[in-house]
Order: C-alpha cells, then structure tokens, then sequence
C-alpha cells in the first residue's frame, strides 16, 4: 500500500530513491495504526471503569495510553528518519543531475528556481512522505473499529450520533481544500518571494531609490511579508475561523445532543461509548483534513522535481584518455540559437603550448563555443575530439581531467581564499597556492574570506586556480573582464608562459583587441560564421 500511495503521489521518477525507505515506512505506518488502537483500548478500560469501579480498568486505561505514547514515539522515528533518507537520496540526485544538465537548460530555470528545487521543494515533500500513510491508514482504522464498538455496545441506533461527524468530515475533505486551496497556493508563492528576496539581500543585492520609491531586495523582501500577512488575516476570517467554528463548536454540540438524545435510556456504558466515540470517528478526518494544504503542495513539489530529473543531460561515455591528450579539435561544427545559425560547418584545432583567444560580437557564438568545447553543451552538427576520441563518448572524469572550463563571474565559495583554491589542487601547500595567486596578481593572506572580496579580486582567485590545475585544456570566458589593463597584461602574459613552458592548451573568449594580439592565434567568429585564423 505505501508502495501504490507513493507512486500515485510521489511519480516514478522518484520512486527508485523512495523505495529503500519504504521498508521503514510500512513499519511506522502500522506502528501508527498499533499507537491508534491503543488509544481505542484506552477509552474502553474508561467506558468499562463506568460499570465496575475498580482499579483494573483505572491502571489498565493508564498503561495502554503509555504504551500508545511509546508506540507513537517509535513510529513517528521511524517515519522521519525514512524521510529524511529520502530527502538526502533525492537532493543527492538533484544535486548530481544539476552538474550533467547543459548551461543552456539551466539558464532556463534561473538561480531562484534552482534553489527551491534543491531545498524548499525536496522540504515540501516531507509531510506526504512522513505523515500521509498513517493518517491514510488511521483515517480508515478508527472511524471502523470505534463504529464496530459503538453497535455493539449501543446498537444500530447510536449511528444517528455519527451525523454531525460525517458533515464535518465532508465540509473538512470537501469543501474547506476547495476554499484554501487559493489561499494556499498565493501562500507558497509569497514563501518563496521571501525566501528569494532574503537570499538576494544576504548576496548583497543593492538596493536603489527610483523617484523616491524603493526597488531591490529589501524593497521586494517588505513588500513579499505585507502581502504574506494581508493573505494570512485574510485566509483566517475566510477558512480557518469558520472551520474552527464548524469543527471545535458546532460538530461536538451536535454530537453531544444527538448522543444523549438516543441513549439517555440506555446503561451508561452505553452512553459513554456513543459520547466518546461519536467525536474519535472524525478526529482522523480532522488530522488528515489538516494536511492536505501540505499535501498538495508536495504533489506539486514532486512534479516540479520529476520534471527537472526529466531534463536530457550532457551526454558522456566509458572511454578513458590513457595518455596525455595534444589536441582539442571541433569539426564541422553548426550551432542554430532560436532558428539562427550562428555558426556554420567550424572546423579548428586547438594545439598543445598555444593561446587561442575567440574574439566576435555579442550573439556570434563565443561562449556557446566554449561550453561545447568543454562538452557542457552539443552542437546541432559536428563533433568535438580530444585524440580522435570524441568528447561525448569520454568518461566524467576523463573530460574533467582533460578540460577545465572558468565561465564568466564565476564567483568564490563563501569560505577562505585557501579552501577555494584547495578545491582545484587538494594536496597543494601554502607556498603553491601563494605562487597561484602571485600570477593572478593577488597579494592576500590564504585566510581571507573569499566571499567579500570585490568582484575583480574574485575573478583572481578563480584565475589562480587555473594555475594550479594539471588539465591540458583550459577554457576561459573573459577571463580578465574585471581587471584593469596593466593587471590584465600581466596576467595575460602568465597565462601565456604556463601554455608554452608546461604544454598546455588556453582558449579564452575576450572582447579587448590587445590582450587577443599577445596570444598565438586568434579566432574570430561573427554573425556569418566565417574564419580567420591569424599567427602573430
């Protein structure tokens, strides 16, 4: 049964990182259900305690609460630690498929989008993974086994009581999801503006006067909590007050007038049975009612993941570059952007011990070049070889050991200058990190934090790695765009002497004329995708 609930609400794609958990979540299921009958047994000890005043009953409606308590307990451990596995699996496999996905695919779904996947989506998957089973199984186990005690102790007319139950459970299952289901759909999209506005303000997102109004983070993150609070006054007054009403007053008077009227001539056990278990049949109904604002939210969750999980990735084989690779070469390459080719039949090798820069204007395909390069994104025709072997056949760690691609802004980790550079060259000591940092034209202590660093000296940090990394191919999109012109020549000329004294290969994509005249070869796109290979 967790099985057919957690395809049904959780979708096949992430069903293979649900099934290790199902195991754990069956048995928490029915320790539930146990903890619930307990609870039953309970109110029986009291309902017999009513006829026989005797300590028995007393201790024994004591030790069954007890024993529901340590039941429940169990249960409620089992259920979240099955979900929090989940959680880890599935973020673990969002988290790898984000690093195979093309550049182009993720700009599609933006750095909000991303992050809600990765974390605010997977946390909204907990209450359907850890609460739904056993409110399902609760929702079916005690309205039956209560309706069972109550015919046998009071007969067939003690179901007149259940009336006031079975309406608030409809108004409950039925009608309330209907009128919240507005207010809690605008309430997750206000959630997430928040949390998207706090995100932006903590980067430091500036925040600008425009005619004397407000824009930026903190202008979005007033007015998201202004829009959160006006639709939570107004979901009070329009759901949660008139179920409060309904449920907490006018069920529990119904059912109290109902169950007297129909058993004010019976034993008192017999009453007692209909007035405590004429309000326990919908207490399920309530408890499951309660979460289906969570449910749905995790459906939707769950698909938006599924769909993400869908997305095609960068495709990579099982071949391994067994020797030191001399070329990158692409072929008859042909990139169409939104029905435009913007570069044709390309074919160009990049050789051991040069700098190619790529210089062209905006939308000519520079940086869509660098990424199939670096085998981040397929061209529409062509192939790009390494040694003959095609890049899309190489294993991960082949192509990530051949190729180190720095995109543009790549930004720092939030930690020390060292732990980031650490990151390239894991064994490297201080005095070689320093050395990196010196050809990047950084003169900082390795303990600096890296994250409030400006936004050129960031860019040196990335550069940095480049000097320690042991790839044969680097590709770097401007590279030096925040840098001043001296800084930059510097470190273009380093640059150039690791190509030529350690062999390497650089592409770097840059729009300044003089930094493109000190490198080797130059290969210029534009908009009709023709060549020119110059040697300076």
């Amino acid at each position: 049964m967790i099985n057919k609930i957690g395809q049904y609400y959780v979708t096949s794609t992430l069903m293979p990182a649900l099934k290790p958990s199902i195991g754990r979540l069956t048995l928490g299921t029915f320790a539930e259900a146990l903890a619930a009958l307990t609870k039953i047994g309970a109110l029986l000890c009291l309902i017999q305690l009513i006829d026989d005043l005797s300590s028995q009953w007393v201790y024994g409606a004591i030790g069954l609460w007890l024993v529901s308590a340590l039941i429940s307990s169990c249960a409620s451990w089992l259920v979240h630690d099955a979900e929090s596995l989940f959680s880890a699996r599935v973020r673990r496999q969002v988290a790898k498929h984000l690093t195979r996905l093309p550049s182009k695919t993720l700009s599609r779904y933006g750095d909000n989008q991303l992050r809600r996947l990765a974390s605010e989506d997977i946390n909204t998957l907990h209450h359907m993974i850890a609460h739904l089973p056993g409110e399902f199984i609760t929702f079916i186990l005690v309205p039956c086994v209560s309706i069972i005690i109550m015919l046998n102790l009071a007969g067939p007319v003690a179901l007149i009581t259940l009336l006031p139950g079975l309406m608030a459970s409809l108004y409950y299952l039925v009608f309330l999801p209907k009128f919240a289901a507005k207010y809690g759909a605008e309430r997750m999209n206000i959630m997430g503006d928040i949390v998207t506005a706090v995100n932006d303000y903590v980067r430091g997102i500036r925040v600008n006067r425009i005619y004397g109004s407000q824009s930026g983070a903190m202008a979005n993150y007033n007015d998201s909590t202004q829009r959160f609070t006006h639709g939570i006054v107004k979901w009070v007054g329009s759901v949660a007050l008139p179920a409060a009403i309904a449920i907490s007053l006018l069920q529990a008077v119904a059912t109290f007038a109902l169950a007297y009227t129909v058993t004010y001539q019976m034993t008192p056990a017999a009453m007692a049975s209909v007035f405590f278990f004429g309000l326990a049949v919908v207490t399920p109904v309530l408890k499951l009612g309660h979460g289906l604002d969570y449910v749905a939210a995790g459906k939707n969750a769950a698909k938006a993941i599924s769909e993400f999980l869908r997305e095609t990735p960068i495709d990579y084989g099982s071949n391994n570059l067994n020797t030191t690779p001399h070329s990158l070469k692409i072929s008859d390459i042909t990139v169409i952007n939104n029905s435009k080719t913007i570069i044709r039949d390309l074919t160009y090798s990049f050789s051991s011990g040069t700098v190619t820069s790529i210089m062209g204007p905006s939308g000519a395909g520079k940086t869509t070049l660098l990424r199939i390069l670096a085998g981040q994104e397929k061209p529409n025709a062509g192939s790009i070889t390494i040694d003959n072997l095609d890049v899309s056949k190489l294993s991960e760690e082949s192509r990530h050991n051949a190729i180190r691609y720095l995109p543009q802004n790549m930004g720092v980790l939030k930690t020390t200058i060292k732990q980031n550079l650490l990151l390239t060259a894991p064994d490297a000591s201080d005095d070689m990190l320093r050395d990196a940092l010196d050809a990047a034209q950084l003169d900082l202590d390795l303990n600096s934090d890296a994250s409030i660093l400006s936004g050129g000296q960031q860019q040196r940090v990335a550069l940095a790695s480049v000097f320690l990394c042991d790839a044969k191919f680097f590709l770097l999109d401007e590279p030096t765009s925040a840098l001043d012109q001296e800084v930059a020549t510097v470190v273009m000329n380093n640059l150039i002497e690791l190509a030529h004294k350690k062999n390497k290969s650089i592409v770097l994509v840059t729009h300044d004329s003089k930094l493109a005249q000190m490198t080797d070869f130059t290969l210029s796109l534009n908009y009709n995708a023709q060549l020119q290979d110059e040697e300076v």
